[in-house]
């Protein structure tokens, strides 16, 4: 079956999964996976009113059959040209000292990232791969190169006081990546990582971080220009893992 190539982007928000569907759906059909369908509703009626194509999904990416039921529905809908799969879903445990965690704070913090081997019933980045993964290779040899991204954050090389289990989850995710980058770079795809090492700017951190100067939060239409370039790197030369930090960050 041949389609015209699209992108898969899982965990559309304000900021960072915005930005980025827009920027894709500029050179491609764009499939957006949220939890909460009302802003990817609104997002994808915007894509398509600037030319664009996009279809909103309602999906629980950290259950594996939902997230295999919607990539069912994609390829249904797309076919199975994937140009690019971004996984940009997140879990931030509220911080508290480690003597007053839970299992259930553990448990939060990974399901969406990477699930001990324990239960991956709950391990929606490992799931996303392993859906993605067949797409991507299925769509080598066309003049772009499969592209699977994921968005990091400073906890993943950098573990802080009360944010044990965010800290655990995101270590883990830079794990699977940079593993799944190793082995499937021989294969024609491309897999890369992207640290945010600061805050985004979007409504809900203009509210929470007002003290903040707005020039030191990070772009998040920046951020989708740098997936972009990821997506455009050729196979000679392909960038495994990025750091995008504002000017002024203290972390």
């Amino acid at each position: 079956m041949t389609s015209e190539p699209y992108a898969i982007i899982a965990g559309i928000g304000a900021g960072t999964g915005a930005a980025v569907a827009r920027r894709f759906a500029r050179q491609y059909p764009v499939a957006l996976l949220a939890r909460s369908t009302d802003f990817a509703k609104k997002l994808a009626a915007e894509i398509e009113a600037d030319g664009g194509t996009a279809v909103s999904y309602k999906a629980d990416v950290a259950d594996e059959e939902d997230l295999g039921r919607v990539f069912g529905e994609i390829q249904e809908r797309f076919g199975t040209t994937c140009a690019a799969a971004i996984f940009n879903a997140s879990s931030r445990p509220f911080p508290k000292p480690f003597l007053w965690q839970s299992q259930s704070d553990v448990d939060y913090a990974l399901s969406i990232k990477s699930r001990p081997l324990r239960n991956q019933h709950r391990d929606g980045a490992y799931h996303f791969a392993k859906l993605g993964l067949p797409l991507l290779i299925g769509s080598t040899g066309h003049d772009f190169v499969p592209t699977l991204l994921y968005t990091g954050a400073t906890a993943g090389v950098k573990a802080n006081a009360w944010m044990q289990p965010f800290a655990v989850s995101k270590h883990s995710l830079r794990a699977l990546v940079l593993a799944l980058a190793d082995e499937f770079a021989p294969q024609g795809v491309h897999v890369a990582h992207a640290i945010i090492d600061g805050v985004i700017r979007m409504p809900l951190t203009r509210i929470l971080k007002p003290l903040s100067s707005w020039h030191a939060k990070l772009d998040p239409d920046a951020i989708a220009e740098s997936y972009w370039h990821l997506h455009e790197q050729p196979l000679a030369y392909m960038t495994t893992e990025i750091a995008l930090r504002p000017f002024c960050e203290t972390w």
